[in-house]
């Protein structure tokens, strides 16, 4: 906010009185853009992981804006042709990246953790050559912890997001209370704000694998007593054929031992004549 009055006290070609309007408004929008960036990060960094897949399509739009820049840059379009390709480019990684969920986890754990590195490292840098160390260590972390992600995502964009959001609510914090020179300060309040949407988001996560657990065991046990069901169903119809089998067997051997005699009455009637 100080460095934003100074500035506006300088502004050429304007008088006190709207150099102040000027400074006013410039006041109120940047204490809107700390305000939102601070809902921003409490979102991020609470619910990180249940809102993987709008960050994703978010993600898809920056890396698809570069990516589609590059490509007009380096094959000299020119006119219409260059937004047209920075159109399609990021509409196509958008869908993508919201489409296929382990990319679009790979560019958001990409972006986040190279953004928390630049916050970290990048203040106070003065020389290029510094900057040049800073960026290449950011980038290198960066493709790490997304390359990380692809092997363990939930723990990874928990991790990610939440550090993200806290450094997000804390720097914006600071400023919105004037504070913001004090880099301690900020991060103090970034610590605070990741550890509890880091503890939080683990919260959450647990809550959901013991809901599937408890869902998947309930579907294996209603399984298996359906099967129980069955089984004795077969049983009792195996044991009723064999009851019906039993009296037909005792009809048969009644019938065969009538016969049996009625040829002893011939046998004994044909030796008398």
């Amino acid at each position: 906010m100080d460095q934003t009055w100074t500035i506006g006290m300088n502004l050429p070609g304007l008088s006190d009185g709207q150099a102040d309007v000027v400074l006013s408004r410039i006041t109120q929008m940047a204490a809107a853009i700390q305000i939102v960036m601070i809902i921003v990060g409490i979102l991020v960094c609470l619910f990180g992981l249940k809102l993987v897949r709008v960050l994703s399509v978010l993600a898809g739009l920056v890396i698809g804006s570069g990516v589609g820049t590059g490509a007009a840059l380096g094959l000299g379009f020119s006119g219409t042709m260059i937004p047209v390709t920075i159109l399609i480019c990021t509409i196509v990684t958008a869908v993508l990246c919201g489409g296929v969920r382990k990319l679009g986890i790979f560019f958001v754990v990409f972006l986040y953790t190279f953004g928390i590195g630049g916050s970290l490292l990048l203040p106070g840098v003065r020389e290029l050559t510094a900057l040049g160390i800073i960026l290449g260590i950011s980038l290198a972390a960066a493709l790490l912890m997304a390359i990380l992600a692809m092997i363990r995502p939930e723990p990874i964009v928990v991790v990610v997001t939440g550090i993200s959001g806290g450094l997000s609510v804390g720097t914006s914090a600071a400023a919105v209370l004037g504070i913001g020179g004090n880099l301690l300060v900020g991060y103090g309040i970034s610590a605070a704000a990741a550890l509890i949407g880091i503890w939080i988001q683990f919260m959450m996560q647990s809550r959901t694998i013991g809901k599937n657990e408890r869902v998947y065991a309930k579907r294996m046990k209603d399984q298996v007593s359906r099967e129980s069901e069955v089984e004795k169903a077969r049983k009792i119809l195996e044991e009723e054929e064999e009851e019906e089998e039993s009296p037909k067997k005792g009809k048969t051997a009644f019938a065969s031992a009538e016969e049996d005699e009625e040829d002893d009455d011939i046998t004994i009637i044909s030796e008398d004549l």
